[in-house]
Formats: structure tokens, sequence, C-alpha cells
């Protein structure tokens, strides 16, 4: 992902109206594990990381934040079923 599709998606997000806080916390935490990740896309996740590095306490609100976003078409989300590997995310600028 370029730079211009990065900062395009982050425009997105700080325009997006009713946008709560937590999912704003969440798409950042993705930001930083993308980063380190070698901003690599797709990249993984794990609930446990996002939830350390957004504040946020409830797996409820993790799942909603999760879901808002990938309604938002800001990401695409693979979920993980399986308890050691992370569940894979796209960050899509469009």
């Amino acid at each position: 992902m370029t730079a211009l599709k990065m900062e395009h998606l982050v425009e997105r997000i700080v325009k997006e109206k009713g946008l709560q806080p937590s999912r704003t916390a969440v798409f950042l935490a993705m930001l930083q594990l993308w980063k380190e990740q070698k901003r690599c896309n797709p990249f993984q996740i794990s609930r446990r990381k996002i939830m350390k590095l957004s504040g946020i306490k409830s797996i409820v609100t993790y799942h909603s934040c999760i879901c808002e976003l990938k309604d938002l078409g800001i990401v695409e989300y693979l979920p993980s079923y399986h308890p050691k590997l992370g569940s894979e995310v796209r960050l899509k600028s469009k």
C-alpha cells in the first residue's frame, strides 16, 4: 500500500461521521501491527494484541469494532478460529 493510499484511508476514518473512538482506536492498532509486519497487505492480527494496543477491554466491543470497520469498507477481515494463528486483515484503500 502506497503512502498516498494510506493517507486516503486515514482521511476516511477521520471524516467518518458518528464513528466511535473505540473504532478509531482499533483501526490505529491495526495500523501499528501492519507497520510492524513490514507494511504487508494482508497482515495478521490477534484479538489480544488489538485489544491491548487499542485499550478496549470487552470482546464484544472488539467484535463490533471489527464489524463496523468491515461494513464501512475500510478493512477486509478473515477470522481465524485457530488459537495460535492470527486473523487476516487487508486494508482497503477505496
